[in-house]
């Protein structure tokens, strides 16, 4: 009896204590937290310096600072430049080409930007492209230009104004050495490529053209051997083309461009009209096939 009293107790007292009912257990969290508010923290202070740095350009500036330096100190020991070398320019005026490149003796050669230089170098009026080379001792910077090539001269009212190759204006003043063709018409720069390659056909023919008038930026009118008084050939607005070999096929049979003729009309399908120098009547010939 007083064994089994003994063995309750004992029994009795290695039992969990009973929970009260209304309490709930949470893990614990203030570990976390405070990691979580040095993280946050951290991730201020590097915003906050980055903000700072690209304000005020602070890494910028110490490496133009020590860049400066160096350009400085090579300066001085041997890497200015001593020479500019220019090839390839014709048209380009001098000063405006100095003006451009803006270096002077014993600048350092290593400091130059060759990409930007060559831009604005290629703002220059007559300058199609360049290109700068660096040349090591004797520290010589070669410039070379491709300058634009003159292609006719625009008559605007009482002006002329040269233009390239690509159709495009050349704002410079230019004064021609040779005979070269005048076009005359509103769009006549940007079409003057398309008459070039359709008289191309025939050379011969193409290099006597001293003047070509475009009307309304549809059809073209040009004009033979002289300005003032050469023969005028019209041209159609369709099938210019088709047009331009009948003309040559008719000139090469009878000689037209040999004749006293003022123009000759090419805007008609099954004839060809004609205007006589010394009558100055017109006269109408059919086309033989």
């Amino acid at each position: 009896m007083y064994a089994e009293w003994i063995k309750k107790l004992t029994h009795k007292g290695r039992e969990k204590p009973l929970q009260p009912k209304n309490r709930i257990s949470l893990p614990i969290e203030a570990p976390y937290r405070f990691l979580g508010s040095l993280l946050f923290l951290f991730f201020v202070v590097v915003i906050s310096m980055c903000i700072v740095t690209v304000r005020d350009d602070l890494i910028n500036k110490k490496f133009n600072k020590l860049l400066t330096d160096f350009f400085a100190y090579s300066s001085e020991h041997g890497w200015g430049i001593n020479d500019v070398l220019i090839n390839g320019r014709d048209k380009t005026d001098l000063r405006d080409l100095t003006e451009v490149i803006n270096l002077n003796r014993h600048d350092n050669i290593l400091s130059i930007d060759l990409d930007t230089l060559k831009a604005e170098i290629e703002k220059l009026p007559w300058v199609e492209k360049a290109q700068i080379k660096r040349s090591f001792f004797p520290n010589l910077i070669t410039v070379t230009l491709e300058e634009k090539q003159v292609l006719a001269l625009w008559q605007y009212g009482n002006r002329f104004y040269p233009v390239d190759t690509n159709g495009k204006l050349i704002e410079a003043e230019f004064a021609p050495h040779r005979p070269i063709l005048v076009i005359v018409g509103r769009k006549a720069p940007e079409k003057i490529n398309s008459l070039l390659e359709l008289t191309s056909t025939h050379p011969e023919l193409q290099k006597r053209i001293k003047a070509a008038i475009l009307h309304s930026g549809r059809r073209w009118d040009i004009i033979f051997d002289n300005i003032e008084n050469g023969i005028t050939v019209k041209l159609p607005e369709q099938n210019t083309q088709q047009a331009w070999e009948r003309f040559t096929k008719i000139d090469n049979l009878h000689g037209l461009l040999k004749r006293k003729l003022t123009f000759i009309d090419l805007r008609y399908k099954d004839k060809v009209i004609v205007g006589v120098n010394d009558s100055s009547a017109s006269v109408m010939r059919q086309d033989k096939k």
